[in-house]
């Protein structure tokens, strides 16, 4: 009886892992879906912004451009985080350089 019990118990278990995992990456991906969209909407006030406003958070508006114009899946915030933080990189090298 014992033995029935394991063999049971056994084959159960790893497809109630595999559903687990499942569910896992799905969960995932739907949030990852929604955060990018929140993201988009964020990129559509950027795009309301005038040049000053935009360069004082280190952007420009090409990069806002850039970042609507990713596919629908990629989330637009990715782009401009890397943008402003290169031009901050470079905006600190250049003083270094210059001292």
């Amino acid at each position: 009886m014992n033995t029935h019990g394991e063999l049971r118990t056994a084959g159960v278990a790893p497809f109630g892992a595999v559903l687990a995992a499942v569910l896992l990456h799905v969960t995932s991906q739907g949030l990852k879906v929604i955060r990018a969209v929140e993201h988009r909407r964020a990129v559509r006030a950027l795009g309301a912004l005038d040049d000053h406003m935009l360069r004082d958070i280190g952007l420009t508006r090409g990069d806002v451009r850039d970042a609507a114009a990713e596919p629908p899946w990629a989330d637009p915030s990715v782009l401009l985080v890397r943008r402003a933080v290169e031009r901050r990189a470079a905006a600190w090298l250049k003083t270094r350089r210059a001292r």
